[in-house]
Formats: structure tokens, C-alpha cells, sequence
């Protein structure tokens, strides 16, 4: 998942009229793709590697791979992921787009093994060519937008650069390209930032002491996400803590660990607790539907409590023909599609049919009259009644939340994008331990032992009463962390 503290923060700040700049440290050719999923398209941003790769460039032009120079007896394979290409019968080469359609990176092949990979920029043009050779990376060279390298990443790590520009930068040589990214910052921070800015400072390990290390010009918030920031290994020292003013934490454990880490430290910074809600959802409008959609993530749920929920769920289902069960798992993770593939399998065996059956009724729907092929037909339609549902991307999970009526997470650990999507969209959620994001019998229930789903499942779904008072409650609450209330929180810390 992408989403994280810093999306909505800068959201946030686009909300709250807040004049803001995004510094983008990382190699990111596919920004602008990223910045349109997360509705972040107009921030105001600079990009380390623009400058080091002089590809300054506002417009985006369409690349058609389809236009290179390929080899007259290439064939061309479509599928729903890649363009593969043969030549010879043999695996030529890979042609991958984005998400909106433009070319992201061409993968080359030599006697089946990688080759050559031509990484495209999102506004139509060549990169970077990572270099393959039979013990693996060779070496990655950064192109300028006439299609000149002006850098190289060597094997060892070590960064080369071109003797034509070796005017923009202050080595033809640097040890890693950690040392080069520093260098373009320093230099940007120098010419850029002053006393009066507030630098939000996204935790992580590299960024911390690449921007901590330099000398303070100006107040900084340190914001630690769970998903990005080891607080207990990776914590910045006593030197790197005077530079920080004030410290976001996304959830009470978090808080309590940045308190207790500047306890050992014997250093006193303020610590604010926020969670970070994903601004594009809205309030669900499950209400306005019959269905009662009710979703569980397998990923962090164990296959033997999964099997407990299905079971609970799939009774409530036999009661009430409007309950719909979303078993939802992220494509990327293999286990997760397994576990899918079992749950299937298993919720076909309990219903005694098989994929053909289920194919066939509906085929023959009006023809099945005996007794027997009734009651097959009855329990096809209650199979129907479950989607088995592979994310591929979180845009299509954030739909997907729109007519979600109740979310089930049984597992000890939780994903924190479900809770965080969960509270913003207003939907109650059963949990098997404490969260930071449900208070029991306000926006949702704890409940330990998934055998007593039952009473959980007829608390959100038998009428709206419960339901409603959760919707409100969840309201309030993300009324409280509007982007004026918590700008102000920020200010008042400072």
C-alpha cells in the first residue's frame, strides 16, 4: 500500500491553504503516476534527481514502444500485465506500462536470462539502462533529456560522472549515491530554505540522518509512520534529536515508544499522537444498498482463524439472504492468493458443489427442478454471494470500501491501512485485540475469541441502530482531526 502519513499530511496541507514544497530524495521516474493515484497531482515539489539528471520538464509526451526499432521477425504476445516480446521463438523482451498506460520499463532478455532494463520516465522519455551481466547488476546509468549519461551507479556502489558534466557537480567521483543525493541537498537547503520554514521531516532511517546531520536553519517536525520507521533500532541519537522541535507519532504504541526512547535519551520533545486518515475516502454509503457487504483481509489473519470467521459468516448468511462476504487479499502476496484459493476450495467443499456446478446452474437455472439439483442450485447462490477479491492496487480497494457495510480483522496483528480507510469511511470494524482506531461499542467491537462472531455479526447487520451510532461517532472523530484542527495542533506544539 501507498498511503502513508506524509500523503495525508500534504493533503492536509492543500486543504488548510498551508503553503507547502515536497522534497523528493528518492529516484522516483514514475512520480506524477504516483502523485495522480493519491490526488496529490498539483502539490508543488522538487526532485533531487531532476536536477542531478537535468530532465526538468513540465509537459508529458506519449512514448509508443510499438515505434522502436524491433527486430523485423519480433512477434508481439498481449496479456493483462506485459507486452512480451519473441524473436526466433525465443523471449525477447517485456514491454510493462503503468497504471494509466504509459510506458514504465522495458525489460531485455539473452538466453532467457535479464539483460538490459530501459527505465521510462512517466513523461515520456528514457531514464535510466540498468545493466545486467551473468553475476547480476552491472551498472545503472542516468540519462539527461537528449539522451546523454550523465551519471553511472558502478557495480560496487560507487557513482561515475560523465567528464562532459562534470561542471555540475563538485566530484567526478563519489563513494555511493547516498553522497551524491547529499550534495544536491545541501545545495538546495542552502539557497532555499530559511529561519521562518518548518521542515516535516517523513522518519526513516537514511532520510534522518541525511537531513538531521545538517546544520539547523530552521524548526522540525519528525513524523514516524509503523510502516516506514524501527523505532526501537533505528531511533535518531541524542546529536540528531537537538535539531528536532516537535515529534508525530500515528498511533498510541508508537507514542508511548518515541516517550520512552527520549526518556533513555533524558531529552524532552513534545510528542503528538495523530492518526492518519486517508482524506480521499468519504463517508460510506453502504445504507443506501440492500446488500450488507461484510470484509475480511486475510493477509494477517491465520488460515485456522480465517476458517472460523468464513464459517461464522457464512451461517449468518444461510439466516439472511441480503449478507455478502468479501474475503479481500493483496495480489502481491503470494499467501495471500493462496490462502484465497484454500477458502474457496473449503467453502465449496462445506457446500458440497464444485466449480462445474456452479457453472451450470447458471446455465440451466430454470431446468433444475428436482429436489436434489434444488438445493445444489440453493447453495451456488449463496457461493455467489461471496467475492474472493485480489488487490491489485489501493485505489481499487478504496472504491471497493464505498458499499462496505462492517470490516472483520481477527488477527493479532493488524494492517493499519485497513483500520486507518476503515475509520475514514466511516465503517465499524470487529477486531480480535485493542486498537487505536475502534472504541469498543462506539465505532466497532472487540471481540477475542472469533467463535462469538455471531453477536457481533447481528449487532451491525440486524437493523441500523448500531450502525448509525458508529457512523456518527466516526464523524466526530474525523472532525476532530480536520486539516485546520491539526495544523493548528502542529503550531500550538511549535
Amino acid at each position: 500500500m501507498e498511503f502513508d502519513d506524509t500523503v495525508n499530511q500534504l493533503m492536509m496541507f492543500n486543504q488548510a491553504k498551508e503553503k507547502n514544497k515536497t522534497i523528493i530524495l528518492e529516484y522516483a521516474p514514475m512520480l506524477r503516476d504516483f502523485l495522480q493515484r493519491q490526488d496529490l497531482y498539483d502539490i508543488d515539489y522538487y526532485s533531487i534527481f531532476d536536477d542531478l539528471q537535468d530532465t526538468h520538464l513540465d509537459n508529458i509526451r506519449p512514448v509508443n514502444p510499438l515505434e522502436f526499432a524491433w527486430s523485423k521477425n519480433a512477434v508481439f504476445i498481449y496479456n493483462p500485465f506485459y507486452i512480451l516480446v519473441r524473436v526466433d521463438n525465443q523471449p525477447y523482451a517485456q514491454i510493462i506500462s503503468g497504471n494509466l498506460g504509459q510506458l514504465q520499463r522495458i525489460n531485455f532478455f539473452k538466453e532467457k536470462k535479464l539483460s538490459k532494463v530501459y527505465i521510462f520516465d512517466d513523461r515520456g522519455f528514457l531514464s535510466s539502462i540498468v545493466t545486467h551481466n551473468d553475476n547480476g547488476f552491472e551498472k545503472q546509468e542516468f540519462f539527461n533529456l537528449a539522451g546523454e549519461w550523465r551519471f553511472r551507479l558502478e557495480h560496487n556502489g560507487e557513482v561515475t560522472v560523465n567528464p562532459l558534466f562534470k561542471q555540475n557537480f563538485k566530484q567526478t567521483k563519489y563513494d555511493s549515491m547516498r553522497d551524491l543525493i547529499s550534495e544536491k541537498y545541501s545545495e538546495f537547503i542552502e539557497h532555499n530554505l530559511t529561519e521562518d520554514d518548518v521542515v516535516v521531516l517523513a522518519g526513516e532511517k537514511r532520510h534522518n540522518q541525511r537531513i538531521l546531520d545538517l546544520p539547523r536553519q530552521s524548526k522540525v517536525i519528525m513524523s514516524i509512520f509503523s510502516d516506514r520507521l524501527d523505532i526501537e533500532h533505528d531511533f535518531p541519537d541524542l546529536e540528531q534529536l537537538k535539531k528536532v522541535d516537535v515529534i508525530v507519532a500515528d498511533t498510541p504504541r508508537n507514542t508511548e515508544l518515541v516517550k520512552d526512547k527520549l526518556a533513555e535519551l533524558n531529552m524532552q520533545v513534545p510528542v503528538l499522537q495523530i492518526p492518519p486518515f486517508d482524506s480521499r475516502l468519504r463517508l460510506g454509503q453502504s445504507q443506501r444498498i440492500r446488500a450488507l457487504r461484510v470484509f475480511v483481509l486475510v493477509d494477517k489473519t491465520p488460515i485456522e482463524e480465517l476458517k472460523i470467521v468464513t464459517n461464522e459468516v457464512s451461517q449468518f448468511m444461510q439466516k439472511n439472504k441480503y449478507v455478502e462476504l468479501i474475503l479481500g487479499g493483496y495480489a502481491a502476496n503470494s499467501s495471500s492468493m493462496e490462502k484465497l484459493d484454500y477458502l474457496k476450495e473449503r467453502i465449496l467443499d462445506k457446500l458440497n458443489i464444485t466449480e462445474a456446478d456452479v457453472q451450470v446452474a447458471e446455465m440451466a437455472e430454470n431446468e433444475l427442478q428436482d429436489e436434489e439439483s434444488q438445493e445444489i442450485l440453493r447453495n451456488v447462490k449463496l457461493f455467489k454471494r461471496v467475492d474472493f477479491y485480489k488487490i491489485d492496487s489501493e485505489n481499487s480497494l478504496v472504491s471497493k470500501w464505498n458499499f462496505v457495510r462492517l470490516i472483520i480483522g481477527m488477527g493479532k496483528d493488524m494492517d493499519l491501512y485497513l483500520q486507518i480507510a476503515g475509520i475514514s469511511a466511516g465503517i465499524p470494524q470487529i477486531n480480535s485485540v485493542p486498537s487505536p482506531y475502534v472504541d469498543h461499542q462506539k465505532n466497532g467491537l472487540i471481540v477475542p475469541d472469533s467463535l462469538e462472531l455471531k453477536h457481533a455479526l447481528e449487532y451491525y447487520l440486524v437493523g441500523l441502530k448500531n450502525w448509525n451510532e458508529a457512523l456518527v461517532y466516526t464523524a466526530k472523530k474525523i472532525v476532530q482531526y480536520s486539516s485546520d484542527n491539526l495544523v493548528g495542533l502542529w503550531n500550538d506544539a511549535l
